[in-house]
């Protein structure tokens, strides 16, 4: 079976251009390729369909979706709708469906359990909560009205799909019936129950492979839900997992005791054709799935924009864009002797060991998460042989060499460190849970390593079919040892001409199991070489030339710091990254919460990465631990905060300058509740008289219709003698207060609309008011801030219009209106009401601008009074039958 993922589209008015012009030929061009070596069965749009619900294209949106991309592809493709599967992302939800109200309840109160119960009365109806993808629910309703395999709901989509004898289950789950934009990770849930049901009806249809597809990899759900829906993927017969959303390539196999699945995370097939950092240009995969052996081959693609406008190779994700594996299986259990008097079948002969829970419970699960992780262990010994070299020898650069056999799949990793002795095989490396850098340690008192031989080595043989460790030492010979199972005994070699080792070292060498690949293998050693002094990488004898990254890949605005203890380098991203810590080149953490400053930007991404000695860490190897040292960073890199801001403040990037005030707007409304935190973790941080001098001047407000400076409105409204600022808090304002809004700005008032928007921070989001931002504002200018509700009536009478201007029917009736109903009516201008009359209260205001009001009045004398009197109710909004 062939399928290819296209997710993330993002398709809007703003991409539409690019798209006709040269992307859908580029795309339906190569699918076209491999369509004719090898006929595609399925094609998956993994969710973002749209851009913000569609909003820039129209009313019906995904009609100009399946027009504009689905339609071409498959006619060029020659296939039919059966063939094309979609699923909502949090981009296809209609944002203005989402009901407040319910919001605020689902985020109090939604749990892991509540979630399947809202599953079950959304499943045939649309109600409050999953409204918002009504729109796209209707659209895949009708898309697939002819399609007899595939089951239709609002919350889960099932379809067989029958290539040649094999049937194939592809769920496809609805996660974005939660989503808003001020979803939190840990207030998404989606409703485990989907997969339950999906696999019943997979069993009573007797498949023989099942996919589910999701448009949200699972750690962007409820941790609780996630290791839920990890279980159920691995436990209830799914072979392969599709993930959009992070418009990155991701791939990994899942094995456990109860059984695995293949994890696939696609780019973004399009969204941006200008996107200039490599890992997150468009880009789609092609899943090739071989039932009868459980093998899969993926082909990555990329789009190349500025060399011909076409696909080719995706070698970011995958060397040579392609790689071959076996899909992950239940883990077989080792018997841990051979030996035994038993004659009894019956009974067995010794215990039986699943190696992999061994390691799991000698380690734990946050260490060693997947059967790759030998790599990790692998380097980093050889990092750390390496540095204990340096500490010996301080003009030395040992090199490290990693090498990659695709046709022997094995991986090698050898290093000019200080090899192992006969004392450190014997007493450390074939001791399970006793660690070379220990002996080290012990030895010098002044050194922290973190390499763990024993317990981290026996984690290679989750996936090694055998080891070959060849390493030399200062103190001894050459010694090479063969291992084929970790219940069994090494088998020495004695070296040659062709293998010997002149200076110290250690090379060891890991034949992969059929199941693994040395491409895989090499996806995981590329995330944790960052920055490894002396690296070299081959792959089948050539020579691979890696690019550097600093993870600020289209940061705009850069920091840099470069001393004897870290190098770091930051920037400001508008899209979401992470601040990537490592030690000596070697990846610590995507993100490592110890060594940020409270409340540090997440708009702020980079790397660190420390020298020997600079960091200290946990047993784990992926943990900065709080120490002196750790406190000292956080003060040092809270200086680029500064700099960075002022960078963007200066320049005339416009959205991620508001971004940056948002940031000015959180750190001066809570000043002085975060005050003793932030003297803890900053070195360098605003004070309260900087962060109102900076707010003050950048902050933009729309004065006269244009977006001004603050402090510039101040001055000019100062000059008019002005002494306060208007806001409006309402969510709705009536339309009274519109026109007193419309007033004042005529009269040269400053108005400004209230909102409250959420910042992220690395330690979670935070709430910002622009009222109480401005409430402090304000108060340092000497203006009065007032709501619009609470204006003075003495402020608003220039709103009156002389009545005595009008015809005399006309005030005669008002006359007679306001006397019999106890209120009082004026005329004014608003242009900002499409209404012939608004009232506060029982003061009432007609419309002069109106063409109700103009038309009643210039035909006053064809009206009779009785009648004219109805229409001036009627314009009103009053009874008729108030007499």
């Amino acid at each position: 079976m062939r399928i290819v993922q296209l997710s993330d589209i993002h398709l809007s008015k703003e991409n539409l251009v690019d798209l006709r012009s040269f992307y859908i030929e580029s795309l339906v061009d190569d699918l076209k390729k491999f369509h004719e070596k090898s006929p595609i069965d399925i094609i998956i749009f993994s969710g973002d369909l749209l851009d913000k619900g569609g909003a820039s294209l129209g009313d019906n949106p995904y009609t100009v979706f399946n027009n504009e991309i689905i339609a071409p592809i498959t006619s060029a493709l020659n296939i039919s709708h059966d063939h094309i599967l979609f699923l909502a992302g949090n981009h296809d939800v209609n944002r203005q469906q989402i009901d407040k109200r319910i919001e605020f309840y689902l985020a109090k109160n939604l749990t892991r359990e509540s979630a399947n119960e809202e599953l079950i009365g959304m499943r045939e109806e649309f109600t409050n909560t999953n409204s918002r993808i009504r729109q796209f629910k209707e659209f895949e309703k009708e898309f697939h009205e002819k399609n007899t395999n595939y089951k239709f709901s609002n919350n889960e989509s099932v379809t067989i799909v029958r290539v040649g004898n094999l049937k194939f289950g592809i769920a496809l789950i609805n996660d974005s019936w939660r989503c808003s934009s001020e979803l939190k990770q840990e207030e998404h849930f989606i409703g485990s129950n989907q997969l339950f049901n999906a696999k019943r009806y997979f069993n009573s249809n007797q498949t023989d492979m099942n996919i589910a597809v999701f448009h949200h990899p699972l750690d962007a759900i409820n941790p609780a839900e996630r290791e839920e829906v990890e279980n159920i993927l691995k436990s209830q017969n799914f072979d392969v997992a599709f993930f959009g959303h992070s418009h990155r390539y991701h791939a990994d196999s899942i094995w456990s005791a109860s059984g695995g699945y293949l994890a696939l995370n696609g780019r973004s097939a399009f969204s941006q054709a200008n996107e200039t950092s490599s890992l997150f240009q468009p880009g789609y995969c092609i899943l090739d799935l071989n039932v009868q052996e459980k093998l899969f081959s993926i082909h990555a693609r990329k789009f190349i924009k500025n060399s011909g406008f076409r696909f080719d190779k995706d070698t970011d994700s995958l060397p040579d864009g392609k790689y071959d594996g076996k899909l992950p299986n239940k883990i077989e259990y080792y018997k841990l002797a051979e030996v035994s008097n038993n004659e009894d079948k019956s009974l067995p002969n010794s215990y039986t060991a699943d190696v992999h829970r061994i390691v799991s419970l000698l380690i734990g699960k946050s260490i060693y998460p997947n059967p790759y992780v030998f790599v990790r262990e692998l380097i980093q010994n050889s990092v750390d042989a390496c540095n204990r070299v340096r500490v010996k020898q301080t003009h030395s650069n040992p090199k490290i060499i990693i090498r990659l056999n695709m046709t022997e799949n094995y991986f090698e990793v050898e290093d000019e460190g200080d090899g192992m002795s006969k004392e450190i095989i014997k007493n450390h490396f074939s001791v399970i849970g006793k660690s070379i850098s220990q002996e080290f340690n012990d030895s010098t008192g002044n050194f922290n390593l973190i390499s763990r031989f024993g317990i981290g080595f026996i984690s290679t043989f989750i996936a090694a079919e055998k080891v070959i460790v060849s390493t030399k030492s200062d103190e001894d010979d050459q010694v090479i040892f063969e291992i084929q199972d970790v219940f069994k005994g090494f088998n020495y070699i004695t070296p040659s001409e062709s293998n010997k080792k002149n200076i110290s070292g250690t090379t060891i060498r890991v034949y992969l199991k059929r199941e693994f690949t040395v491409q895989m293998a090499f996806q995981h050693a590329q995330s944790y070489c960052r920055h490894i002094s002396n690296l070299e990488i081959y792959i089948n004898g050539a020579r691979f030339q890696s690019n550097e990254s600093w993870n600020t890949d289209g940061c705009v605005f850069e920091y840099s710091d470069v001393n004897d203890k870290y190098e770091l380098r930051l920037g400001i991203s508008g899209n979401a990254r992470t601040i990537i810590a490592s030690n000596s080149g070697f990846l610590i953490s995507h993100l490592s919460h110890t060594i940020l400053p409270f409340r540090f930007p997440q708009i702020i991404c980079g790397e660190v990465n420390f020298k020997p000695k600079a960091i200290d860490f946990d047993v784990s190897r992926s943990n900065v631990i709080a120490s002196p040292k750790s406190e000292a960073f956080r003060k040092e890199i809270s200086i680029a905060l500064r700099k960075l801001f002022r960078l963007v403040l200066e320049s005339d990037a416009i959205e991620i300058k508001r971004a940056v005030m948002n940031y000015l707007h959180y750190y001066l409304q809570y000043y002085d509740t975060n005050y003793v935190q932030v003297e803890q973790s900053y070195s360098d941080f605003y004070s309260k008289k900087e962060l109102l001098s900076l707010c003050s001047e950048y902050t933009l407000v729309k004065y006269h219709g244009m977006p001004v400076s603050f402090l510039r409105v101040i001055q000019e409204i100062k000059k008019l003698n002005i002494t306060n600022v208007y806001i409006n808090s309402k969510f709705v304002s009536s339309e009274y207060e519109l026109i007193v809004s419309q007033y004042l700005e005529d009269m040269g008032n400053l108005v400004i609309e209230n909102n409250t928007i959420n910042v992220q921070f690395w330690d979670g989001s935070q709430p910002v008011s622009l009222s109480s931002v401005l409430q402090l504002l304000c108060s340092e200018h000497g203006m009065v801030l007032t709501e619009i509700s609470e204006v003075n009536g003495y402020l608003i009478d220039d709103m009156k219009m002389d009545k005595n201007q009008f015809p005399d029917q006309l005030r005669r009736h008002i006359s007679l209106i306001e006397s019999r109903l106890g209120i009082s009516i004026e005329v004014g201008k608003f242009n900002k009401t499409t209404k012939p009359s608004v009232n506060n209260g029982s003061q009432y205001f007609l419309n002069f601008g109106h063409e109700t009001f103009d038309s009643l009045i210039s035909k006053e004398e064809n009206i009779q009074d009785d009648l004219f009197q109805i229409y001036l109710l009627g314009l009103l909004g009053l009874k008729m039958d108030y007499q």
